[in-house]
């Protein structure tokens, strides 16, 4: 993964070398294992100022909405960051370390961002080597041992439709109220096969004691549910469910498999993406993971379009691509390069859980892309 790391003295010098490398993620969303594939692991890659302004390399960073890491004093990191803070959606996670590598310090998009999460694991790989860091977490649900809505939002990939009543279900949650999550499963598409895992043994966790699931239909009956999740959240619809709903959550559904030639440049298939987007062949906010053949794995480009989607990047080998049922675009050239007739449309539909293909093969500037369905949606707490 990609994090923008600054320091300014020897010391923070030494702490971006401890860390740059490290098997460090950010958990964006589940990965359907219906034909196997897997989510690629991160290791920091840092991208550092080099003679540019602390405002220049910022701008970057806050646009693509990557994390950022300041080795310094928190009060130089809250001055310099303090013009590009925007919403807690969009913003950058943004970590503190101390030149001393004691205090590893999330200060900006803890839960949405990833931030605490990152922060966690940077102390506890920190603390394998000679320093001896620890998180330093503030966020009142963690420290409160509350259940986190944000987190359960981002760890399964459902959007947030109403990011004001992230400030209301987390007020409850840390006053000791029962949260009840209503399903809508009436509300069509992956959500008709929406399950809970609730087992711990099965890499899910237990649902929570303070947390309560129910039917939308039951819960709206009986009166104010504290969130909703549903695939028919328009505009309208979510003004109209925001009175009986606190929080609206929608599943994104779309998974977007891609194809490219080696050693293809981040601009080259961001710019692909947002054609696809200006077309109506897909939705960025609607993006559930970035899906390709595992010879990709390695690919820049694709890890670094992932990581700015805030997606899972999902691989899969040639001989599981071959075996997902369908009608396919075939080419031999595609064959004889990777083992599999097709790669977007096959990893498109394999990491939907065998969804249906709803865009086809899209080929330019030496990228593919396939818009597949979710099948369905397991969500874990």
């Amino acid at each position: 993964m990609i994090a923008y790391v600054t320091w300014f003295t020897e010391q923070g010098r030494q702490i971006a070398d401890k860390i740059s490398g490290m098997p460090l993620h950010i958990t964006y969303g589940q990965c359907c294992e219906s034909y196997g594939g897997r989510i690629v692991p991160g290791r920091l890659a840092i991208r550092a100022r080099e003679g540019r302004t602390m405002h220049e390399w910022l701008s970057e960073a806050f646009a693509k909405g990557l994390p950022v890491i300041i080795i310094g004093a928190a009060g130089i990191a809250v001055r310099t960051i303090a013009p590009f803070v925007t919403n807690k959606i969009a913003d950058s996670p943004v970590i503190v370390i101390d030149d001393a590598g004691r205090y590893v310090i999330p200060v900006l998009a803890g839960h949405l961002g990833g931030a605490n999460e990152l922060a966690s694991n940077i102390a506890a790989r920190l603390t394998d080597t000679d320093c001896k860091a620890q998180p330093v977490i503030t966020t009142s649900t963690d420290v409160n041992n509350a259940f986190a809505i944000d987190v359960f939002a981002r760890r399964n990939g459902l959007r947030v439709c109403n990011a004001d009543g992230i400030r209301k279900v987390s007020g409850r949650a840390v006053s000791g109220s029962t949260i009840i999550i209503a399903i809508d499963r009436q509300s069509g598409g992956c959500m008709e096969e929406c399950t809970i895992e609730d087992s711990a043994e099965n890499g899910g966790a237990v649902i929570p004691d303070m947390v309560r699931i129910t039917d939308w239909e039951k819960g709206s009956s009986a009166g104010h549910v504290d969130v909703l999740i549903t695939n028919d959240a328009d505009e309208e619809k979510v003004s109209l469910y925001k009175q009986k709903a606190g929080l609206i959550l929608a599943p994104k559904t779309d998974v977007l498999g891609i194809g490219c030639k080696k050693n293809k440049e981040y601009d080259d298939i961001r710019r692909r993406i947002e054609e696809a987007c200006a077309a109506g062949l897909i939705r960025e906010d609607n993006i559930c993971a970035l899906a390709s053949i595992d010879i990709k794995a390695d690919e820049a480009g694709l890890l670094e379009a992932a990581q700015v989607m805030r997606v899972p990047f999902v691989v899969f080998t040639a001989e599981e691509l071959r075996k997902v049922p369908g009608d396919y675009t075939p080419s031999q050239f595609v064959e004889n390069t990777t083992g599999v007739d097709n790669v977007c449309e096959r990893a498109a539909v394999a990491a939907s859980g065998g969804g249906r293909l709803a865009v086809r093969k899209q080929v330019g500037n030496g990228i593919t892309l396939a818009v597949a369905k979710r099948r369905s949606i397991k969500l874990v707490f």
